[in-house]
């Protein structure tokens, strides 16, 4: 670039060293480069805002108005002298340029800006911010000594402080007792863990100062690593002698930090909370009512107020119309924000009389940040002629689970997005060998909500799945990332792309959130953490669903309550209501240590914790006259429904809020699964005692509440992945219907017992609540349109024949999206074939499959000759509905008469690639419910959870099923429940006990238990032997991996049968590979058996002088008939399989072999032309 004469003169020249690697992984090599003489010259936009206090500059924005020019040079390391620029070498120039610029645009060309913050720059990490929340929990102590021998038996109460200053909150007093249990929870905020926590005891006394008993302490610091602490003994002293012990629980809550913004390098708001910590300013004000002093000129004041609660007072400044206050912050913690008021009093000081109200405001914490995001800093105050301040609010949003009666930072959702991934395009490649396994995923602030199956070995994936996400404001920013999956270490990420909810969530006239339900086609590109140069595409649609504007009984109440506080002020002694609104003791017992510098002990004059009614009915009064409140005031109506009305929304949101708990396990969480998801909606903190308080709440969509179940289930500690001896084990869970449930758990605390398979029983208190959603559910997500299907191969007629002897040996190939499912057996020298066989396949989208058959005839040593095939549209089927289809073949001539039977279910995909379906990787998001009918029983109070009964889609709808014994209900009073009340009393149904962990969880289509440990099998519901259900078992054999490479794999399968030893039914055929990974080309056969009969696999290397055995198993048939792909673990690999068992009160053939009919095609009943058929008698 050409330089002045000054910039010649002051020009530096920096030099920096770069690595340049060519080759990947370990064939690489580096090569270093220097770059010099670099400049760029561009027009350039600056913004300056500006404030009062130093250093008045508060941030600087800059951008780019177009690319700007860059130039450099680059040379080899060592080549300054003899060297030559690389920028030379032709198409290297540019594509370095574009480079450059594909990292700058998203971060300063317009209209994306660079900011720097000035202000936080210089000030640095501000000492009084607050970082988090500190929970102590004082459950008591024990042997506390009076240091005064004469003053008898102490009344002592807790003090809490830090570092032994101001004290933060008090526990109660125990009167008389030197062993004293007092089990409250102090709420302290902190600004560093550098610091430590003090716990100062005292002595009571009524008319003398109180005594100290001694002091205990306990670093802050230790909490950087471990943020809970429980069952402390902290030794008490007093002049260095020990004087008892205090045992206390000390929990951390650390504020949820904001996200940074891909494309700009900005901040976007933190995770959405009820709960938070708040820091109310007010900087100053202008233009006061003068004509209330008689000089003019006013003593102004500030009085900072939360809920009616004087929480903070600024200093009093002399004879100003104008003040600028320089501490009219205050920091505190909220529990509830969208019950919270903040308020505003100000007023002239006066020496004498009572200080005079030159104006006031009161607003919610939700409107003011609404009111923020739009830039607003000014407020004109109410209830006076003129004047008006400047407020600010921020708020760090904290996640308190676990707090009893709180919310835990819940926010109610506003609305669902409807995410559909459809596929992705020319994907990154991240491995050296093959391809990368991509999956998709959605993350809300950071947290990953929901992602599709893995396709392997594919950068061309189409995952044509659905995932839906709460969402609760329009601040919120969701990510959509490509990932690839990895078998050991954490997965990789191969792109993402940035979504803004405020793009899809808009408010209509009334008030009310619109339906964005265009789904318009996206296809953005993908880009590693947001920055750098694009590299493939992800397809995908999005749509935003409100909820309706439901009234809550609770809320309702709760908000009634505090108004009714806040206006009639309180009692004589001045204590407030819980932040939380009515939330629970706990928060009360804190009433001080919510801020900081609030001394609990006795104070004379005003106390800072002190209501003042006045200001208070004058916030209340005024706050219908301020100007901003009123324009924003707009909000849609409340809606109520009765329980009966609110179930008639199929779709919607169902809250569940985990109140208490006494569990048979310790060193668990729960975890809510809707459906037959694996990806759970909800999982809780740890729970560390048999005994908890949970106080959590959380959500999960629910697409058809008819049809929808619910599963409550305890899970071990999870463990970091990659560790295969430790996996995550379900201890016990429950699954019911949805809907029977919520019934029975609206709004109110309901007990719900979960059994495992040890026999131990754990009890959980839930209360639920639903708001509907407004949407109309596709058609394609319906649990109609995915299920089972059975397909009797029939016979044919009238085949073209294919050998020179007149006739064919036809057998029938069927392809489901494209990919072999089944083929029938060979009919030797025929034109009229009666396989007589039979099939199930799951269907994932009857809407979207492309199900065909193809008749083939086949050749000894030669290629099978195609004779026809024939398009089978499933849209015709209708549920649980048998129907007989006579398929013309598009060949020369023939038909093909077919018997098929749908039965919706529940379709869990899995990894794609070298399978379609399993039961291992489950879709989030993309499954959809079935009902599970139950009994139960309604108490008084809290509810009893009855047992639940394995009954689905698969049951037969027959009355005589529901009193055949069945019905018996695990209340302590083990009454049978008749059939009228059944049709009355909402129901929850049976614990199915978690026998195998690894799978999902399934639909069994009958009352039968698993053996457990070789135990006996029994009835689910009346626990006495019965006699198992008869049937076919069919297996298919899929895949084996991981075994010894250069072994001739071969399985056999083992018929189990009690004392006599059993028999083999099957080996396959022995395949060698050389990477220890085989697949089985058409491997399936079928066994008579009973439901729970008792299968051993057995893996052995086929060798000419004896098998050598690599690994065996027992195994039990899957009965939900859903034949899903299973992996079983046998010695050093696994092998894949399907199963799958069927009753034979179904009606259908028990069996190929067995069943062979005459066909009605046959030369006898020929048909006279083809599609026509005569009737079977």
């Amino acid at each position: 670039m050409d330089l002045t004469e000054r910039q010649m003169k002051n020009k530096v020249n920096p030099k920096i060293i770069l690595e340049v690697r060519i080759g990947k992984g370990m064939i690489s090599k580096g090569l270093d480069v220097i770059v010099e003489d670099f400049a760029f010259s561009g027009l350039m936009r600056i913004k300056v805002k500006l404030q009062i206090p130093f250093p008045h500059i508060e941030k600087v924005e800059m951008c780019f108005l177009g690319r700007p020019e860059i130039d450099y040079v680059c040379k080899p390391l060592g080549g300054e002298t003899f060297g030559f620029d690389m920028s030379l070498i032709p198409g290297l120039e540019s594509f370095i340029q574009e480079q450059i610029h594909g990292n700058l645009q998203p971060m300063m060309y317009e209209p994306n800006v660079f900011p720097i913050e000035i202000a936080k720059m210089l000030a640095g990490n501000p000492v009084d911010q607050a970082i988090g929340v500190l929970a102590v929990t004082i459950h008591g102590a024990q042997g506390l000594k009076n240091p005064d021998k004469l003053s008898g038996t102490p009344d002592p109460y807790a003090v809490v402080s830090l570092n032994g200053r101001d004290a933060l909150g008090k526990t109660k007093t125990v009167k008389e007792n030197t062993n004293p249990r007092w089990g409250d929870t102090l709420y302290v905020i902190i600004t560093s863990l550098n610091d430590s926590l003090t716990l100062q005891l005292y002595d009571w006394n009524e008319y003398r100062k109180d005594k100290e008993l001694g002091t205990s302490s306990f670093p802050l610091e230790q909490l950087e690593e471990i943020t809970e602490h429980e069952n402390l003994q902290l030794e008490v002293t007093a002049n260095g002698k020990p004087r008892g012990v205090v045992q206390a629980d000390v929990r951390f809550f650390p504020v949820l930090e904001p996200l940074k913004n891909l494309e700009d390098g900005t901040e976007d708001p933190a995770l959405e909370s009820n709960t938070g910590i708040a820091r109310f300013t007010v900087e100053q004000a202008k233009d006061l009512d003068g004509t209330k002093s008689l000089i003019g000129a006013l003593n102004p004041y500030a009085v900072l107020l939360l809920n009616g609660k004087e929480i903070h007072t600024t200093r009093k400044l002399k004879r100003t119309n104008n003040p600028i206050w320089d501490n009219g912050s205050k920091e505190f913690l909220i529990t509830d924000r969208k019950a919270a008021r903040l308020g505003l009093v100000i007023k002239d000081d006066r020496n004498i009389a009572a200080d005079p109200i030159l104006g006031t405001y009161q607003i919610k914490v939700d409107d003011m940040m609404q009111l923020m995001d739009k830039g607003q800093e000014w407020y004109h105050l109410a209830g006076a002629k003129t004047g008006r301040a400047k407020m600010m609010l921020q708020w760090k949003p904290v996640s308190m689970k676990g707090i009893t009666g709180g919310s835990g930072g819940y926010i109610t959702p506003i609305g669902v997005m409807r995410i559909h991934f459809q596929n992705g395009r020319d994907l990154r490649n991240m491995e050296t060998v093959g391809k990368s396994d991509a999956y998709a995923r959605v993350l809300l602030s950071g947290i990953e909500k929901g992602k599709t199956v893995t396709f392997q070995n594919n950068l061309n994936p189409d995952w044509d799945e659905v995932i839906y996400v709460p969402v609760h404001s329009t601040r919120e920013k969701l990510l959509l990332e490509v990932m690839d999956q990895e078998n050991l270490g954490k997965d990789r990420s191969l792109g993402l792309t940035e979504i803004s909810a405020a793009d899809y969530i808009h408010t209509g006239e009334n008030g009310e959130f619109e339906v964005h339900d265009l789904k318009r086609p996206m296809s953005e590109p993908l880009r590693i953490h947001g920055k750098g140069t694009p590299k493939g595409k992800l397809n995908f649609t999005i749509a935003f669903y409100p909820t309706l504007n439901l009234a809550d009984p609770e809320d309702e109440a709760e908000e009634k309550a505090a108004n009714g506080d806040i206006e009639d002020g309180l009692s004589a002694d001045g204590e407030r209501p819980s932040l939380d609104s009515g939330s629970g003791k706990s928060l009360d017992a804190n009433r001080d240590s919510l801020e900081h510098g609030t001394s609990p002990r006795k104070a004379s004059g005003r106390e800072a914790g002190k209501i003042s009614t006045s200001p208070a009915r004058q916030l209340s009064k005024g706050e219908k006259e301020q100007e901003e409140t009123t324009v924003e005031a707009q909000t849609a109506p409340k809606v109520r429904l009765s329980p009966e009305e609110l179930v008639k929304h199929e779709s919607g949101l169902l809250i569940f809020k985990l109140i208490e708990g006494t569990l048979a396990h310790s060193d668990v969480r729960v975890e809510v699964v809707m459906d037959d998801m694996v990806f759970p909606s909800f999982s809780s903190a740890k729970v560390k005692s048999k005994h908890t308080q949970f106080g959590e709440i959380g959500d999960a969509f629910v697409r058809e509440l008819d049809f929808s179940k619910i599963t409550l289930r305890l899970k071990e500690k999870t463990d970091k992945k990659g560790e295969e001896d430790k996996t995550d084990t379900t201890i016990a869970k429950l699954t019911g219907s949805t809907m029977d449930t919520l019934l029975r758990c609206l709004h109110k605390p309901t007990e719900l017992v979960l059994k495992g398979s040890d026999g131990s029983v754990s009890r959980i208190t839930v209360s639920l609540k639903y708001i509907p959603v407004k949407m109309h559910l596709d058609p394609s997500e319906s649990i109609n349109n995915q299920g089972n299907l059975r397909v009797d191969v029939l016979d044919a007629d009238d085949l073209p024949a294919a050998d020179r002897n007149g006739f064919s040996d036809p057998y029938c190939k069927f392809d489901l999206n494209g990919k072999e499912i089944y083929k029938t057996k060979i009919q030797k020298k025929t034109l009229h074939p009666a396989w007589n066989e039979y099939f199930e396949c799951p269907v994932a989208s009857r809407t979207a499959a492309k199900f065909n058959v193809k008749v083939m005839d086949w050749d000894f040593g030669d290629k099978a000759d195609l004779l026809g095939t024939a398009e089978i549209n499933l849209e015709l089927l209708d549920p649980f509905k048998p129907k007989e289809m006579i398929l013309g073949l598009d060949g020369k001539s023939g038909v093909l008469r077919l018997k098929l039977l749908f039965k919706p279910d529940y379709v869990t995909r899995s990894r794609q690639g070298s399978s379609t379906f399993s039961g291992t990787f489950a879709t989030p998001g993309k499954v959809i419910g079935a009902p599970v009918k139950g009994i139960g029983m309604v108490g008084g109070g809290v509810a009893k959870g009855a047992s639940f009964l394995r009954h689905g889609f698969r049951s037969k709808k027959d009355s005589s099923r529901d009193s055949d014994g069945l019905g018996l209900a695990t209340t302590p009073e083990n009454e049978r429940m008749t059939d009228g009340e059944r049709a009355e009393t909402p129901r929850i149904s049976e614990p199915v006990v978690d026998g195998s962990p690894g799978l999902p969880p399934q639909t069994p289509p009958h009352t039968r238990s698993k053996s457990f440990g070789g135990a006996s099998v029994v009835s689910a519901a009346g626990g006495t032997p019965s006699k198992s259900e008869t049937g076919a078992a069919i297996f298919t054999i899929l895949a084996a991996s991981g075994f010894p490479t250069g072994a001739k794999i071969q399985v056999h399968v083992r018929q189990l049968a009690g004392s006599k030893g059993g028999k083999d039914v099957h080996k396959t055929k022995a395949l060698k590979s050389t990477t220890g990974q085989v697949e089985w080309d058409h491997e399936m056969f079928q066994v008579n058996c009973s439901a729970d009969t008792q299968f051993q696999l057995a893996v052995k290397d086929d060798k000419l002088f004896g098998d050598g055995l690599l690994g065996e198993t027992l195994f039990f048939v899957d009965d939900s008939s859903t034949g899903v792909e299973k992996s079983v673990k046998i010695g050093e690999g696994e092998v894949t399989l399907k199963t799958t068992f069927v009753r034979k009160e179904e009606g259908l053939t028990d069996s190929p072999k067995s069943a062979h009919r005459k066909s009605f095609l046959t030369k006898r009943d020929r048909v006279p032309s083809r599609g026509t058929t005569t009737p079977a008698g």
